[in-house]
């Protein structure tokens, strides 16, 4: 299942925007193609995964992840980062920035435009989070713990990680990445407190869900 995280976690940032502009039709098959085989990979792995994180989640993750989506969105709408390296004499978009896709712009057909809808909305609440938390938590900082990491239990990560999943964030969300930092930071606080991987995936879902809802209400496309 290990692979199959490692897998998706490349699948899903692969920048179907880059195409949509040229192929609205091919952006979209690409998106449909990508959505299948990363939740039937997940449905392939998840008997694992409940086996070696049994399903229970606390209330508190819910209050994290709306928490994680204010925090996320209001530093965005703030663009920290531009500000920051503008301040310091570096290009505002050094570390490049997203491309917005309007969905009613891109696509004619209602049909079209909702299936996209359905599927960005997929990848954002159910495929990212479970993929990206069992690479991170399930794996990454178990074995920063020991490389015997098979046998390392979530209660024996320490504070460490905060750092290394604030890394870890900015790293792979370069053009968000203050925001992305302290999101990751909050969310392994999180974990800490509870010793409990579904807490995390829950919070990152709520997170990615109230974003989409954002998206589509403020029209601020270059979060997608």
């Amino acid at each position: 299942m290990l692979l199959a995280a490692m897998i998706i976690a490349v699948w899903e940032r692969i920048e179907v925007q880059l195409i949509a502009n040229q192929s609205p039709e091919v952006a979209l098959t690409i998106a449909v193609v990508r959505l299948v085989s990363i939740l039937a990979l997940v449905m392939w792995g998840f008997p694992k995964v409940k086996q070696d994180f049994p399903i229970h989640v606390s209330p508190v993750a819910v209050a994290v992840g709306i928490l994680g989506a204010g925090i996320w969105i209001a530093l965005c709408r703030l663009n920290l980062e531009s500000k920051l390296l503008a301040t310091i004499g570096l290009a505002p978009d050094l570390f490049g920035s997203r491309q917005a896709i309007n969905p009613w712009d891109l696509f004619d057909s209602s049909s079209e435009r909702n299936l996209f809808l359905v599927n960005r909305f997929s990848l954002l609440i159910v495929a990212v989070p479970l993929a990206e938390e069992l690479f991170l938590r399930g794996f990454l900082l178990r074995y920063f713990t020991d490389p015997d990491w098979p046998e390392v239990t979530l209660d024996r990560i320490g504070r460490s990680a905060i750092g290394t999943t604030a890394v870890y964030g900015a790293m792979t969300h370069p053009a968000e990445w203050i925001s992305a930092a302290i999101w990751f930071s909050l969310v392994t606080i999180l974990m800490l407190r509870t010793r409990r991987f579904w807490d995390c995936v829950v919070a990152h879902a709520v997170t990615n869900g109230i974003l989409g809802v954002y998206i589509i209400w403020a029209q601020d496309w270059r979060l997608w």
